[in-house]
């Protein structure tokens, strides 16, 4: 079988999809189930500072950030499952990563260059 990333890659992804991924999930799902928003130290993040202004829903925020969650943990597992169909879901998810400062952006840069340098090669024979 051949792989779309390289093994190494698909550790360095994992991490990529727990620190990120698992965040934004947890933090676009909280307030439905808690019926109050998401805020660490009083702060609910750029994208909320960024909605309020411009007149959008905070509820389609919070969707977006489980969605970019949920993008992070299908995407990673399907690489996982050595299905290259996937590739576009991480990379759909490494970019979004870029537009919320922090940690998710740095792992969103690592995760770029994964799947950019990382490549299995059709001429080289899996493991």
């Amino acid at each position: 079988m051949l792989r779309p990333v390289r093994p190494v890659a698909l550790v360095i992804l994992t991490a990529c999809m727990l620190y990120p991924g698992v965040g934004y999930l947890y933090q676009g799902l909280y307030p439905f189930f808690t019926g109050e928003w998401f805020a660490l130290v009083g702060q609910q993040g750029p994208w909320m500072d960024l909605a309020r202004p411009l007149g959008l829903p905070l509820v389609a925020v919070s969707l977006a950030k489980a969605a970019l969650g949920g993008a992070w943990l299908a995407g990673v597992l399907g690489l996982w499952a050595g299905d290259g169909r996937a590739t576009p879901l991480v990379l759909l998810a490494a970019v979004g990563s870029l537009l919320y400062p922090g940690g998710g952006m740095v792992m969103g840069v690592i995760a770029l260059l994964c799947l950019t340098f990382f490549r299995e090669r059709s001429d080289a024979v899996p493991a």
